[in-house]
């Protein structure tokens, strides 16, 4: 009697514990097929083989020739390059179209994309594709390597682009992405494109430990894109550095910004910004160093400003900054206004210029030091002005405003001056 009441029982135990050893057998990813592309493989073509690919399918593409093909990805699959092997799009169009999700591209030399005035040819050109991985592959002579539109999750890294375009109307960006969120571009090494990275309504990234260097206008152009993080990048030898405009709560730490040098050229240029940290980085030799056009709630700590022309320019409508903390060294012009007021912050910084003394020795100067030299601030009113730089005038007026500073704006001065460089 027992046994027959507590049968029921344990088959009602059971019947759950099957069922969710099958959901979870269900749930595992499948195992994909290989399909290998090249000399004496199963396909002559990569694009015979993505016909007959399907979702978690890894092709792997052996080198040992150049395969001239056009494609296009719909399946979540994998590239995965042997030996780095040269896709070649012969100067047409886009080489690679992804439009699926969870596509990976990596250890392939793309060259030779379409060129043109009035379409955005690729070497790689993602729409509305999410979780796209791009990694260890070559770009050359593409007029924009990678551009992903509407696509979110996504990483390029490790790439290495360059682009042998000069003629400006053709001549694109080496990463190009518009509305996504959330991107992870790291470890990538460019040089000559128009910008390096470009990004437009691009919210929630990061952009960490690249190279770019040589490129014709922008290492970094930031375009309506928020909460964003770039650190330990090196930006050198570009048009102008890194622009970063209409937006708010940008992080920029550990940075360099060095050699961008020219008439109009900046290490970095922060337009209509607000909210956000300048942190660490080092702007070293640039015709300026930073360059603050309307920001406001910036908090500038900790940086190295050494070698430039201007080490910071604030100018027009920026107000509620704090620079703090920074070192000025080496820069012919240490900061410099074209307004009269702005409810900004000057502490604490160090400054090379300074003659002051410390007589209680707590590390801070105690007379104020006026980073605004009357010459300076003429010259950003009147640039004709730069042509009596380093002459008697030039000294003589210098030298009136430190004994009767009465034309610099004097909201711009440092009450606790700083005696020793900071590490940075």
């Amino acid at each position: 009697m027992g046994k027959t009441e507590n049968q029921p029982r344990a088959t009602v135990r059971r019947i759950p514990i099957i069922s969710l050893l099958l959901l979870l057998l269900a749930s595992l990813p499948t195992q994909g097929r290989r399909l290998d592309v090249g000399p004496g493989k199963a396909y002559a073509s990569i694009a015979k083989a993505l016909a007959t690919a399907t979702d978690g399918d890894v092709v792997y593409i052996h080198s040992g020739g150049v395969y001239r093909e056009h494609l296009a990805i719909r399946r979540s699959v994998r590239l995965q390059g042997v030996g780095l092997p040269v896709v070649d799009g012969g100067k047409r169009g886009n080489i690679i179209e992804v439009r699926a999700n969870g596509v990976t591209i990596d250890g392939l030399l793309l060259r030779n994309s379409g060129r043109s005035s009035r379409v955005d040819y690729c070497g790689i050109h993602a729409q509305g594709a999410e979780r796209l991985n791009v990694s260890h592959c070559v770009f050359r002579s593409c007029q924009f390597s990678i551009m992903v539109q509407n696509g979110n999750n996504c990483v390029v890294e490790g790439n290495n682009i360059s682009s042998d375009i000069t003629y400006n109307p053709i001549m694109g960006n080496a990463i190009h992405c518009w509305k996504s969120d959330h991107l992870r571009i790291v470890n990538n090494r460019i040089g000559h494109n128009r910008d390096g990275i470009y990004l437009e309504f691009v919210n929630r990234s990061h952009i960490a430990h690249n190279t770019i260097d040589g490129c014709a206008r922008y290492g970094l152009h930031f375009m309506f894109s928020h909460f964003n993080v770039f650190d330990d990048n090196r930006f050198s030898h570009n048009q102008a550095g890194v622009a970063v405009m209409f937006g708010h709560n940008v992080t920029m730490l550990n940075n360099l910004f060095a050699d961008n040098q020219g008439t109009s050229s900046y290490g970095l240029l922060i337009k209509e910004l607000q909210y956000s940290k300048i942190h660490g980085n080092c702007f070293l030799n640039n015709t300026v160093g930073l360059l603050v056009d309307g920001g406001s709630d910036l908090n500038i700590h900790q940086n190295e400003i050494r070698d430039n022309g201007w080490g910071i320019r604030l100018i027009s409508a920026s107000t509620n900054d704090t620079i703090y903390r920074n070192n000025f060294m080496g820069n012919t012009f240490d900061m410099t206004t074209n307004v009269s007021y702005n409810r900004n912050r000057v502490d604490g910084n160090y400054w090379d210029k300074y003659e002051g003394y410390d007589l209680n020795k707590d590390g801070r100067g105690d007379v104020p030091f006026h980073p605004l030299s009357l010459f300076s601030v003429l010259a950003e009113q009147d640039e004709t002005v730069l042509l009596f730089f380093r002459s008697f005038l030039m000294n003589l007026l210098d030298a009136t405003e430190k004994l009767l500073p009465t034309i610099t704006p004097d909201n711009y001065v440092d009450n606790t001056p700083a005696m020793k460089p900071f590490k940075i």
